[in-house]
């Protein structure tokens, strides 16, 4: 009786011992260094990384390269008026979601060195039976890679002629059977770049396949940028915000999302979302690509564009996180297809002035022309 007690009692020991040893082993992500004194180096970010900089694992391969990174999360106007501030408010990088808003950054404070370590296209969060229903009317499409996708020009018609999704050709779905306009749903782009990259593709698509370059031009898409974004209604003013209402509240309130491909393909721990067999991920066409643009305001910001781009556990933890490194990751996401016809944007000062005059329309309650 006394050896089986001590045989059990040893065994316990060692369950524990075991326990404690693998729960103190790193893990692949969370390699060890020799760490010396640590620079402090603040950045302003686009709101869709903030998950990735606040991953602890994130922050443990800084400081292996000596920095100690603390971010704050700003829209894409906001970050330029802070940056045009004495001291640039502290700031030693901006890293903003949008080549425009890099390139306006990079022009007001002359700055020519930038780093690009990661990117993700726009995309659509939708549902099965709304991509049933829209394949129907025409509006998602087969592409020339043999997927399918949200042709905007079709959406943008259906917009001009007041479509409701009661009156969709084919609709027989009574899940899908709304009696409201037919819209993809999108932030305020006021506040939030996924809008404005959203600019990008709808003002586009309403010149004629022409990127805006004038005031002319500008006026000309106004009403239609009007239908495709005022007629939403109320917008959330990021896209975080705009996916977590897709995951809850369902098709029923959000049946297309505008969000980046990151946010639905996410696999970091406490950021993989929880989605359900219906939900799918479709991309606009055209789209763009978010080109996540690191601009370093000084030494230790331009280090943490280095460890970015060069560190191969960043930009693993990029791909986990959902972004498209730039760099070879031992992440995989050949998995994931690669939109087809990518466009460029205006510029920030065009898109500006896009952002101005629907202000200003909503504001004075005025209808789309």
């Amino acid at each position: 009786m006394i050896i089986r007690l001590v045989l059990l009692v040893a065994s316990v020991a060692l369950i524990v011992v075991v326990t404690v040893v693998i729960a103190k082993t790193p893990g692949p992500s969370s390699a060890q260094c020799d760490a010396g004194p640590l620079t402090a180096v603040r950045g302003v970010i686009g709101s869709e990384k903030e998950a990735f900089f606040k991953d602890q694992r994130v922050s443990a391969r800084f400081v292996c390269a000596g920095l100690s990174v603390t971010v704050d999360a700003s829209g894409s106007r906001e970050m330029l008026t802070a940056l045009e501030r004495p001291n640039r408010d502290g700031y030693g990088f901006a890293f903003p979601g949008s080549t425009a808003t890099a390139k306006k950054i990079m022009n007001e404070l002359a700055i020519t060195d930038s780093f690009k370590p990661f990117s993700s296209p726009m995309a659509v969060a939708t549902f099965k039976d709304v991509v049933d229903v829209l394949t129907k009317a025409a509006i998602v499409q087969p592409a020339s890679d043999g997927g399918m996708v949200v042709d905007v020009k079709a959406l943008l018609d259906v917009a001009r002629k007041g479509t409701l999704w009661d009156q969709l050709p084919g609709n027989d779905n009574p899940r899908t059977s709304w009696h409201k306009a037919v819209r993809l749903m999108t932030t305020d782009p006021q506040d939030s770049n996924s809008a404005i990259m959203f600019l990008s593709i709808a003002s586009l698509v309403a010149n004629g396949g022409l990127v805006v370059t004038t005031a002319a031009d500008v006026q000309k898409v106004l009403p239609d940028l009007c239908r495709l974004v005022i007629d939403q209604g109320e917008k959330p003013d990021t896209s975080q915000v705009l996916f977590d209402r897709y995951l809850v509240d369902g098709m029923g309130r959000i049946p297309m999302a505008l969000i980046y491909e990151a946010q639905f393909v996410a696999e970091a721990p406490g950021q993989k979302p929880t989605l359900t067999p219906d939900m799918v991920l479709l991309y606009p066409r055209p789209t763009v690509y978010s080109e996540h643009t690191l601009i370093p305001l000084d030494d230790p910001g331009h280090r943490v564009g280095q460890a970015l781009r060069d560190d191969p556990e960043l930009a693993r933890l990029a791909a986990e996180h959902g972004f498209r490194p730039a760099r070879a990751t031992s992440q995989p996401i050949s998995s994931r297809r690669a939109p087809v016809d990518i466009v460029g944007s205006p510029s920030f000062e065009v898109l500006e002035s896009m952002i101005d005059s629907l202000k200003s329309t909503e504001a004075n309650a005025r209808p789309c022309a």
